[in-house]
């Protein structure tokens, strides 16, 4: 029997533009973990598409146990050459036939690997990339990563969770969560900026202080007093915009080491645009939330959404609904929580519990029939599959007026 939380009733947790003191951090998509993130999402769409196209549904697959293994590149003053290649490793389990019929999963897992890098990184091409596959069929069920027909998929008709889950969906974002996708934005534009961008942005009362981590691009920069010139200029810039939008002070910061003497090469430089260049790794679910930001005032466990099948898993469909239902009460009662618990075999439209904080007194009978409308929803699929939880860069104009909306 699902049960719901009221709004007001006694003590409650508060929401994270509540807090006194709130702390986001956003990985930018060029981070090595936002890589093993995007690469696992956008194969999981790939291949659901090329299932759906060929076959009629999505079969089962898990992918999201990529992992982005750091490359070497041996850098000069101002250049590098890639002297060891950067690594995607793929792993979790996938159907690797239909019917009896091979699917080419080496091909779209490989082809997604390598236009989700090209996208995202604007010197893919100084890279040297390899591509390993080290996924498996295995199961204890024969047929379920070798269905012989649809009826080897007991999801269908009707999807249930596979797990025991509980996913969080909290509505609208925070100004804190507009400021570190802002930054990430304002800097990414710049010709000279890598897309291995961090910011983290702390809110103390109506005070903001924002950190922000760009790297040099080679090609553009050719010593570190031109990039110290560069970022500290681009976060006065941004400053100075903040200060005409926001309600309290606000200073953005870059991270420069403190130092315009020697080469660029001994900076934040890179070849690709991420720090992989230097070896560093990256796996699913070690960066952003499937929101796009890091917040603990989210309060929600610890799913990774990315890769996983949109089908059924209650990782991702979950996760979308807990989304759709926190929209759809933020909507009426304004910001809110949505916290949903599935028990594993249950129908999504079933959850063992619903828990609903709003900001405002409201009706919490009134809250609960928009959330069991939503779970009742069916329509997810196309909606996972044009990418909404694809790791990407909003425009700086729509988060600008996301901004201004959230503080009249």
């Amino acid at each position: 029997m699902s049960t719901v939380t009221p709004a007001w009733s006694g003590p409650r947790t508060p929401l994270p533009h509540e807090l006194a003191v709130e702390v986001v951090e956003r990985k930018g998509i060029g981070h090595p973990d936002s890589l093993a993130d995007g690469i696992a999402e956008l194969a999981s769409i790939r291949y659901s598409r090329y299932c759906l196209d060929t076959v009629g549904a999505v079969l089962h697959h898990n992918l999201d146990k990529v992992a982005v293994l750091g490359g070497r590149a041996a850098f000069s003053d101002t250049d590098g050459v890639y002297d060891r290649p950067l690594r995607v490793l793929f792993g979790g389990r996938i159907s690797t036939s239909f019917a009896g019929r091979p699917l080419p999963v080496r091909e779209i897992l490989q082809r997604a690997a390598l236009d989700h890098l090209r996208e995202v990184l604007p010197g893919f091409d100084r890279m040297a990339v390899e591509v390993l596959h080290e996924t498996t069929d295995s199961s204890k069920f024969a047929h379920w990563f070798a269905p012989r027909s649809l009826d080897d998929l007991p999801e269908r008709p009707r999807a249930f969770s596979n797990d025991t889950a509980y996913l969080v969906g909290s509505a609208p974002r925070s100004v804190t969560e507009t400021l570190v996708l802002l930054s990430e934005a304002w800097f990414r534009r710049l010709p000279w900026a890598g897309s291995d961008i961090k910011a983290l942005a702390v809110r103390d009362g109506a005070t903001w202080t924002v950190t922000v981590c760009v790297p040099a691009l080679a090609g553009h920069l050719t010593t570190a007093a031109e990039f110290d010139d560069a970022v500290t200029g681009a976060a006065s810039d941004l400053t100075l915009v903040l200060r005409q939008r926001l309600p309290g002070p606000v200073t953005v910061v870059c991270n420069t080491r403190g130092s315009r003497i020697g080469p660029l090469s001994g900076q934040y430089f890179t070849l690709s645009g991420s720090a992989v260049d230097y070896g560093e790794d990256g796996l699913v679910g070690r960066g952003n939330a499937r929101t796009g930001v890091i917040s603990g005032a989210h309060l929600a466990g610890n799913e990774a959404t990315f890769g996983k099948n949109p089908a059924y898993h209650v990782g991702k469909v979950g996760g979308w609904l807990a989304d759709e239902a926190a929209h759809a009460v933020a909507a009426e009662f304004g910001p809110c929580r949505v916290a949903l618990l599935w028990r594993n075999g249950a129908p999504y439209d079933r959850p063992t519990s619903i828990e609903i904080t709003t900001a405002h007194p409201a009706s919490a009978e009134a809250a609960a029939d928009l959330v069991r409308a939503t779970v009742s929803r069916t329509d997810w699929l196309e909606d996972l599959l044009s990418g909404r939880y694809l790791p990407a860069v909003q425009p700086v104009e729509d988060l600008l007026s996301e901004l201004e909306r959230a503080v009249t």
